[in-house]
């Protein structure tokens, strides 16, 4: 006797539907998935800016400028200058991340201390999409520069 090979039809759209079911489950997962991906990609790269500006203001033993946007926009071509001379670096949101307040320009100076604050900045990034996770960079008055709090905006 000969045994039947494959699914049948009724097999195939039972199968398709289970698929579907966990598919559409996963969906919202993964849109969450991407936003905090998103959002530790913003902050890394400011971090990275901020650590690169620093070491710059330390190397050139001149002060070194951080422009922290809330929009991206195009430099103007004294800003573009001073970015070739590595004396102006900046950054901007990209996604679905923002930054909570606007922040005033960081200066470090020769010995990559802050320069333009005589306190602790804090620098609140926050996820647009859903509002919820924010994280928090500190730079301290000596130039450290932390990634230290996960909150909510």
């Amino acid at each position: 006797m000969r045994g039947d090979n494959g699914f049948t039809l009724i097999e195939l759209i039972i199968t398709m539907a289970v698929l579907a079911i966990i598919a559409a489950m996963a969906a919202p997962s993964m849109n969450n998935l991407l936003l905090s991906q998103n959002l530790n990609k913003s902050t890394q790269t400011m971090v990275s800016v901020l650590n690169e500006a620093r070491a710059q203001a330390v190397l050139t033993r001149q002060d070194v400028t951080v422009n922290l946007s809330i929009d991206p926009v195009s430099p103007t071509s004294d800003q573009l200058a001073k970015m070739k001379q590595k004396t102006l670096f900046g950054w901007s949101p990209s996604g679905k991340s923002a930054l909570k307040a606007a922040v005033n320009p960081i200066v470090f100076d020769m010995t990559g201390k802050l320069s333009s604050s005589t306190a602790d900045i804090k620098i609140e990034v926050c996820n647009e999409a859903s509002g919820k996770k924010s994280k928090v960079i500190t730079i301290s008055r000596i130039g450290a520069i932390q990634r230290v709090i996960e909150g909510t905006c």
